[in-house]
Order: C-alpha cells, then sequence, then structure tokens
C-alpha cells in the first residue's frame, strides 16, 4: 500500500515537472516572437540624409522631398495613371473598332453567304420591304458604324448581326425560304469570330 502511494507521488511530481517544463517553453517561444515584431525605428526620410548632395550642393527642400511624385506626363505620353478616362475610353472605342471592322471584312469575304446582306434593301428590288421590316441593317452600314465608334461593345455589333438574321427571316421565311438559312450562318460565323478575337475584345 505505501509503495503504491509513493508510486502515485512520484507520477505526480514527474508530471507537474513535464508541465512547468512546457510552460517555460512556451514563455520563451512568446519572448522570441516579440522580439522578432520588433523594428528599429527609422526617422522619416532619415535614409535621404545620407545621399550624396544633388549638383550645384543643393538639397531638395524638405517640403518638396515630402510631396515629390513620379511625373505624370513622360515622353509626351501619359502614363496609365494619369491619363484622362475619356482618352482611354476613346483609345478602348477605336481598337474595339479595328477588330470589329476585321471581322465584318472577313463575312463579306463569304460571298456565298453575305451577298445578299452586302448593302440595305433597295425599294427596287422589295417595295414592300421597309411596310414589314421595322429595323433594316446590312453589312455596309454595320461597317459605316464601326468606323464612326458606334459600337461600345461586341454585344452592340453582335445584336446588328442578329437583326440581319431576324430580318431575312420576318421578310423572306414564306417568300424565299432559301435565305433565311443563309443568315443564320452568317451569324453563327460571325459568334465564331467574336469568339476567335476574345482576348483582343476583353482588352480593348
Amino acid at each position: 500500500m505505501f509503495e503504491e502511494k509513493e508510486k502515485l507521488a512520484d507520477l505526480r511530481r514527474y508530471q507537474e515537472t513535464i508541465r512547468r517544463e512546457r510552460e517555460e517553453e512556451e514563455r520563451q517561444k512568446a519572448k522570441t516572437k516579440k522580439k522578432k515584431k520588433k523594428r528599429p525605428e527609422i526617422r522619416r526620410d532619415s535614409y535621404l540624409d545620407d545621399l550624396p548632395p544633388k549638383r550645384n550642393d543643393r538639397r531638395i527642400p524638405e517640403r518638396e522631398r515630402m510631396g515629390w511624385r513620379r511625373p505624370t506626363v513622360e515622353s509626351g505620353r501619359y502614363t496609365a495613371e494619369s491619363a484622362p478616362p475619356a482618352k482611354r475610353r476613346r483609345g478602348g472605342e477605336v481598337g474595339l473598332a479595328n477588330i470589329l471592322e476585321r471581322v465584318l471584312e472577313t463575312l463579306k469575304d463569304r460571298k456565298e453567304l453575305s451577298y445578299l446582306f452586302l448593302k440595305p434593301v433597295s425599294k427596287k428590288e422589295a417595295p414592300d420591304y421597309l411596310d414589314i421590316i421595322e429595323h433594316p441593317m446590312d453589312l455596309s452600314t454595320m461597317r459605316d458604324k464601326a468606323r464612326r465608334l458606334q459600337y461600345k461593345s461586341r454585344e452592340e455589333f453582335r445584336h446588328d448581326m442578329y437583326q440581319i438574321a431576324y430580318n431575312a427571316h420576318q421578310y423572306n421565311d414564306r417568300r424565299n425560304p432559301g435565305i433565311p438559312p443563309l443568315a443564320d450562318q452568317l451569324l453563327e460565323l460571325c459568334d465564331h469570330l467574336l469568339d476567335a478575337n476574345d482576348t483582343e475584345l476583353t482588352g480593348s
């Protein structure tokens, strides 16, 4: 019985020793972390005082040194930070217009699909066309809109291409059933070309 009590007491002393050692380790780790977090204080702009003097031994005045910023215009060109938003938008529209004109040229080159949609439908060709079609559209009109930077997004451009297909169905489904499929294929080709230029269109 006595031996069992001694063993139990030894076990408790051992556990207490282990607990204290672990607590001490935790305290040491905490001290080490605090030391690492401390940084030597550096007086604001004190590093500038060690720089060699400028030409004619003139130092930059304190008020200028504190408020100095990189020039916003370099070599006659705007930096990305200072360029006027309107100018950036204009440049983006020009890039978009160039891509859309390339798409239109490709569509026009597919004569077997585009030949009926190159120019506005004339009264001579279809006297009642404008009585039925409220929003006429054709590839030459789209080209003019692109050159005048009237398209602000690919969606607006695609809407006009869809209008061509829609008009073809509305006017020709019963009269000339062979025409609407050509417009559908032209629209499908347009979508393919827009997807192929997705990277440029996204960046423009």
